[in-house]
């Protein structure tokens, strides 16, 4: 990309572009909230799934007229047009076409230069293939994401002819006879497959364990960096039949868009159809491998010549289809997601599943707007005027209090808040202010994108605790606190006594003990997806003591999911609170302990007696800490699991991300933000009241 640049500018004097590399898993984070924060870039690079609603929000340029002349010349315009206006350009197209293990198939009794045209020999073939050796699998299913699940299924309901929803968008039409033949067709393929995330399923197929998988273009760079020696062979994605049906795949790519508050529109277009040009886009397919040009004319490029498995991509984008351009998209393909799923992880009943997800789509599409629109200036002058109210007011009770105490003078007052001020400016503004405006915002609906904002009162509050996914997320996070503190608190502690004692190479103890704690979280999470992978340490020493494994594995187990992140919070954070109770060890007399020992007391004596009640403030602290920590558990779940399976991880803070940066609605992440501040109050007072009660009764 920077060559690229660098050639754009050598021909645009007077242009500079700064680059800026976002990725796949956050790159949407950081573009929300640079719209948010009016720091936008002049032209951005957004995913097929986001655009819609950025499209609708009127954050984006109108670049119709600069684009119809082009429109001939490039493939996936669908995704980037919204109400017949055009708000993006189409520069490298993605899609999924169907990789097969040529080896496999020939111990298998198949033809290695056919790879399967219809569903029928799909599954056959996986069938084949399926348990021919330990390990190997015939096909793989991808469970555990947001995007994967559905991206893989749909193009089986799409070249059957259904579709999610009408083509007016005002009906959801997964109920359809014909989604429903093609997910009982897409279930038919579970036994002879493995059921994991995307990644490990690309990862098994470059080892040579997986027949068959459906995926993208990164493969052409994947597989031979991890087996330079695989034999494999591509094809477009099966039909129904040979008479009937379409070899269907998702249309996706990287489409190309300008901010309508770019200062450099003009300068900004130059640049998106220098990049969008053939020459240009061939460049980065020479480099990546993993991405083929939206521009027509690039399939008679010499390059696809000598590389004609990556041709094929051409071909199959020709039959491909692009998800519904309705700007609740991201909403609804959770609920796409999460009815797979239920099929294929559960054994749901596919009538049953995709009723259900039809409801909770339904409910998005018909979703009425909400009335009563409050200007931004108007609730932020009534958040003024709120502001002054309390600081004139609590002024006034200060300086009453003062003059009762006239311990210090008011000259000496100011004298302090002069010094003080500083860091109190610094407070308020990035402080108070943005604390008390999401109390605003929390009664509001709140678009991210565009800064609108509609007062609602308390139907945010309302919503958020009548909401099936928010009560289940609250129980998975209260499930999460029982579950890790007594555990955390515990082994802490004990861990602190044994290293409180004159032990030989104590201070390595120690130090190893808390390392996990000074160890990145997503480091961590990392380390322990794969350690619960299929074929992870944790499964192979189950193995070797002849204990049965979950399947699927850990964390694609609804079961097994949320305590497997537990015991990992439990291991990498109890270091933390061991150290603050060691702390405390060492402020306890020694004497206490040696009067003890004179009259008799045991180990276990002098520890009931002696070391815990001298440790209850410590204890306390621990123990509120921890509660506050593991109710907002997050980056375990984003690094891990992202909510699922099923929703079975999801956490209260992961419940108010996905809200607020994935459907884009702040009121309600900000209500669920001061709902879980409530809870955590709660349990907090809670703590502190049995603690003391028990001091009171001693």
């Amino acid at each position: 990309m920077r060559a690229l640049l660098d050639k754009f500018e050598s021909q645009n004097p007077g242009i500079r572009v700064n680059l800026q590399q976002l990725s796949w898993d956050y790159g949407l984070d950081k573009v929300i909230t640079s719209v948010a924060a009016g720091n936008a870039p002049d032209v951005c690079d957004l995913g097929t799934d986001w655009l819609p609603k950025f499209s609708s929000t009127g954050v984006l340029l109108d670049i119709t007229d600069e684009m119809v002349p082009l429109k001939e010349h490039y493939l996936l315009w669908e995704p980037v047009t919204y109400r017949g206006r055009i708000y993006g350009a189409p520069w490298l197209a993605g899609t999924r076409i169907l990789f097969y293990n040529r080896d496999l198939f020939d111990k298998a009794g198949l033809d290695p230069d056919k790879p399967p045209k219809t569903w029928a020999e799909l599954k056959d073939a996986a069938a084949r293939i399926q348990g021919m050796e330990p390990g190997i699998y015939g096909f793989g299913i991808f469970v555990g994401e947001p995007y994967a699940p559905w991206q893989q299924f749909l193009p089986f309901g799409w070249g059957n002819g259904a579709d999610v929803l009408s083509a007016d968008m005002t009906r959801c039409t997964l109920d359809d006879p014909a989604m429903i033949e093609a997910m009982e067709y897409y279930k038919s393929l579970k036994p002879h497959s493995i059921v994991e995330r995307q990644p490990e399923v690309n990862q098994l197929f470059a080892n040579g364990k997986i027949g068959i998988q459906i995926s993208g273009a990164w493969n052409f760079a994947l597989i031979p960096r991890m087996n330079p020696t695989l034999n494999f062979g591509v094809g477009l994605l099966p039909k129904p039949a040979h008479n009937r049906g379409t070899p269907a795949s998702f249309a996706g790519g990287q489409d190309l868009v300008v901010f309508k508050s770019s200062k450099h529109p003009r300068e900004a277009i130059q640049l998106i159809k220098f990049l969008m040009a053939e020459e240009n886009a061939m460049e980065i397919v020479r480099s990546q491998r993993n991405v083929v040009p939206a521009a027509k004319a690039a399939m008679r490029n010499e390059y696809y010549q000598s590389h004609p498995e990556q041709k094929i991509f051409f071909e199959q984008v020709t039959h491909a289809v692009a998800p519904p351009n309705h700007p609740k998209w991201v909403e609804m393909q959770e609920h796409v997601t999460r009815a797979i799923e239920e099929v294929i992880l559960n054994n749901q009943e596919p009538l049953k599943a995709f009723a259900a997800a039809k409801r909770r789509i339904e409910a998005i599409v018909t979703e009425e707007a909400v009335q009563g629109r409050l200007s931004d200036a108007l609730v932020m002058g009534g958040f003024g005027l709120v502001w002054l109210f309390v600081v004139f007011f609590g002024y006034i009770w200060a300086r009453r209090r003062w003059a009762k105490r006239r311990k210090v003078s008011f000259q000496d007052l100011l004298t302090s808040y002069f010094f003080v001020g500083p860091w109190l400016v610094v407070f308020l503004i990035f402080g108070l202010f943005p604390l008390l405006h999401s109390i605003v915002i929390s009664f509001s609906r709140y678009n991210l994108l565009s800064s609108q904002m509609h007062f609602v009162g308390l139907r945010n509050y309302w919503d958020i605790v009548r909401e099936p996914d928010f009560l289940s997320a609250l129980w998975h996070t209260v499930y999460f606190a029982i579950g890790t503190i007594p555990f955390t608190m515990s082994l802490a502690l004990f861990a602190a006594v044994l290293i409180n004692r004159k032990i030989p190479f104590k201070g390595l103890y120690q130090a190893g003990l808390f390392l996990p704690v000074a160890t990145s979280v997503i480091v961590i999470a990392t380390i322990f997806t794969y350690l619960y992978s299929n074929d992870g340490l944790v499964n192979l020493m189950l193995t070797m003591i002849g204990w049965p494994v979950p399947n699927p594995s850990w964390l694609l187990n609804t079961k097994w999911a949320l305590p497997a992140i537990m015991f990992m919070n439990v291991w990498a954070s109890f270091g933390y609170y061991m150290v603050l109770f060691l702390a405390g060890l060492q402020t306890i007399p020694s004497s206490l302990y040696e009067a003890a020992s004179i009259d008799g007391a045991n180990e276990w004596q002098q520890f009931w007696n002696i070391t815990l009640p001298q440790l209850k403030p410590i204890v306390l602290l621990a123990v509120v800490v921890n509660t506050i920590n593991t109710f907002q558990v997050f980056p375990e779940i984003f690094a891990m699991t992202q909510g699922g399976p099923l929703g079975a991880t999801t956490t209260v803070v992961w419940y108010l991300y996905e809200t607020g940066f994935h459907r884009f609605d702040m009121g309600k992440a900000s209500a669920v933000g001061y709902i879980l501040f409530l809870i955590i109050m709660a349990f907090s007072l809670i703590q502190m009241k049995f603690f003391r009660m028990e001091e009171e009764g001693e």
